[in-house]
């Protein structure tokens, strides 16, 4: 009897240096733990904008909000959803969207148009 041949687009089969699956969860944490620090520098920038100039804060903080939830959301599923579900490369692009939504949320609340 022959060992089953491993699937082609495994990980180990395409790139011997791609990292685990533990590897990405791990790094999905970090982005829910950066996405707090994300939300201190929003509400800095957003603060810093309502108390100075016009009294109000930048046109897209609705935006930046909605950013940093889907960061929030996109990470949760990337760390708790089993291997089973979610192959190796969409957990490690939805890690890589997380943390560019995080990173979205103060910029797009820094914008101010006036």
């Amino acid at each position: 009897m022959t060992a089953p041949e491993p699937h082609p687009t495994a990980p180990a089969a395409t790139d011997p240096f791609a990292p685990s699956t533990s590897a990405i969860r791990v790094f999905a944490g970090l982005g829910l733990l950066l996405l707090a620090f994300a939300y201190g520098a929003f509400l800095i920038v957003g603060l810093h904008q309502a108390y100075s100039g016009d009294g109000t804060s930048g046109p897209l903080t609705g935006a930046a909000q909605g950013a940093m939830g889907l960061s929030a959301v996109v990470g949760l599923l990337a760390l708790c959803l089993p291997g089973d579900v979610v192959s190796l490369a969409a957990r490690r692009t939805a890690v890589g969207l997380q943390y560019a939504l995080a990173f979205a949320g103060p910029v797009l609340a820094a914008v101010e148009l006036s």
